[in-house]
């Protein structure tokens, strides 16, 4: 589970133990690696996305990517009525939570944000139609048919808040941007396609387990007077993603860098030939003994090497406390690690050797070891660092 945006699909490495499998590699059974190498099975292809979440409509099916709330009424939708929209025909709910036929897609991480232009001059009275962030508790922004005209509204059912805005225009695009890193959303509404207003405040997005899917985004059209109304018209679906490719520079192959605990803040340093977590303010802090190389060892994989003495960060034996030493040549699985990024700037060592995590005991500046099984939910259980590069001259 990733909080908002649900869960995720994941590959793992599989270890078959006395005719069992597990999850997990040999020396960290049921503890899947976040990264790790896809086997060679012989059969090569071009990287491609599965689905695509843009949508003109203009098809004569919808896009592989969407998915009904409910089971739909086929002939309350349409994609030829009206050649390049999808058509939403009004039926009796009380709310968006009990609407027939929203149709969904899930939303998509670390962030990304929803467009959709509506054309809402066929609604009848009672009629709302518009974009949805669909979850327990919901929030929407859409237009509502009223006796007396159309209205522009915002709902957040969580906060309770409702805000109601008169309007003449019957066209309108409108925009959901969620942030699935702090799990917060915000809703926004333009006449002319271009500039954008919010509306209402922050959104929440937990994580529950009423419908455990995390937060998708919807298209709706709902009568709320116990009756079938009119239709919606929307013109297209756009799902732009600012973070696609991550935000992390990625591994930092050839630079010298410092290795800071997320834990206690110390730093790692050569003492002795052995790693070893330090305030960064302690006289074992000075100079290079703080300053690692980064070597490529290919597949996403580095060897640490020490600037001070030129030898090579390696685990022996279990990969115990004051196991992860600085050895003079390279030991191959032993000097090798897999670089696994935490996304947000923070990363995991994971020892070839024993398929575990570099760790540093919180507070208690013991030597390193590595048989750390995996991350705290919080990251700060003592095998999460950042890092730093060392600009020349330091």
């Amino acid at each position: 589970d990733y909080n908002s945006v649900g869960r995720v699909t994941a590959l793992s490495p599989v270890t078959w133990r006395d005719g069992w499998p597990y999850f997990g590699l040999p020396g960290n059974l049921t503890r899947s690696p976040r990264t790790w190498v896809k086997p060679n099975t012989g059969f090569s292809s071009e990287p491609s996305a599965p689905f695509e979440h843009d949508d003109a409509f203009d098809g004569p099916e919808l896009s592989n990517v969407w998915q009904w709330n409910h089971v739909p009424l086929d002939d309350k939708w349409s994609l030829s009525e009206r050649p390049g929209y999808l058509r939403l025909h009004a039926l009796p709910a009380p709310n968006f939570w009990r609407a027939r036929n929203s149709l969904t897609q899930r939303g998509v991480g670390p962030e990304s944000v929803a467009t959709t232009e509506l054309d809402a001059s066929q609604l009848q009275p009672g009629d709302v139609a518009g974009l949805a962030l669909l979850n327990l508790p919901y929030a929407w922004v859409g237009m509502s048919r009223i006796d007396t005209g159309f209205v522009l509204q915002f709902h957040d059912q969580q906060a309770e808040k409702r805000i109601t805005l008169r309007t003449e225009a019957t066209r309108v695009w409108l925009r959901a941007h969620c942030n699935f890193d702090t799990d917060i959303g915000r809703l926004s509404y333009s006449f002319d396609g271009e500039h954008f207003e919010p509306i209402g405040e922050d959104i929440l997005l937990p994580y529950q387990l009423r419908t455990f899917q995390g937060v998708r985004y919807a298209l709706f059209n709902f009568n709320t007077q116990g009756q079938e109304g009119g239709w919606a018209d929307f013109n297209e679906f756009i799902l732009h993603e600012p973070r696609c490719k991550g935000q992390a520079p990625g591994i930092l192959l050839g630079e010298v860098i410092t290795l800071h605990s997320l834990a206690d803040s110390t730093v790692l340093t050569n003492w002795r030939n052995h790693m070893r977590p330090v305030p960064t303010d302690s006289r074992f802090a000075t100079g290079a003994t703080t300053h690692f190389r980064v070597l490529d060892r290919g597949n996403g994989r580095i060897a640490l090497q020490s600037v001070e003495t030129g030898g090579f960060v390696t685990v022996k034996g279990l990969g115990g406390l004051a196991e992860v030493r600085i050895e003079a040549e390279d030991q191959g699985e032993a000097s090798t690690f897999q670089w696994q990024d935490m996304l947000d700037g923070e990363i995991m060592l994971m020892s070839l050797y024993t398929n575990r995590y570099l760790f540093v005991d919180p507070g208690a500046g013991s030597l390193c070891s590595a048989d750390a099984r995996g991350a705290r939910p919080d990251h700060r259980g003592g095998a999460c660092f950042t890092w730093r590069v060392v600009v020349a001259g330091e």
